[in-house]
């Protein structure tokens, strides 16, 4: 009786976290090539708006999602003033975007850098809608056909 009552507690518990507990799926989307756009920024973490004068730009970075899933060492695609980016896969593997803003005086000076990377396989209100690439080689055709 013990035993049934331990474990209908244990499948109780799981049931709750399982019910409780939001899915927040990264959608896979295979391709060799995709655009990732996101919102202007247009004040700084205190809320004031951004000088005039002052530059926004976005460092776009990609994470290997296998090789570096807590993405600690991440490698930087570029830098535009644009609010998209076009990645290219050359590599096989899974792979998370993610983009940060600097800002620069009206010299071209960086200035700050905003304190966190955004990154496309984390759920919340700069991603909605978790998402992350893959490249998959295709293999090499058939040949000899007799």
């Amino acid at each position: 009786m013990k035993k049934f009552k331990v474990r209908s507690l244990v499948c109780l518990a799981v049931m709750l976290a399982l019910i409780l507990t939001p899915a927040y799926a990264v959608e896979w989307k295979t391709v060799n090539q995709a655009t990732i756009a996101w919102d202007p920024v247009t004040t700084n973490i205190d809320g004031d708006p951004i000088p005039a004068e002052h530059t926004i730009k976005y460092r776009v970075f990609l994470a290997n999602a296998t090789t570096d899933p807590n993405k600690e060492n991440p490698v930087q695609l570029g830098e535009t003033d644009q609010t998209q980016y076009l990645i290219t896969l050359n590599v096989e593997g899974r792979y998370i975007a993610g983009v940060q803003s600097v800002r620069y005086d009206e010299n071209g000076t960086e200035l700050a850098v905003s304190p966190d990377i955004n990154w496309s396989d984390v759920n919340g209100a700069a991603t909605p809608n978790p998402f992350g690439f893959v490249r998959w080689i295709p293999p090499s055709s058939p040949g000899n056909l007799r």
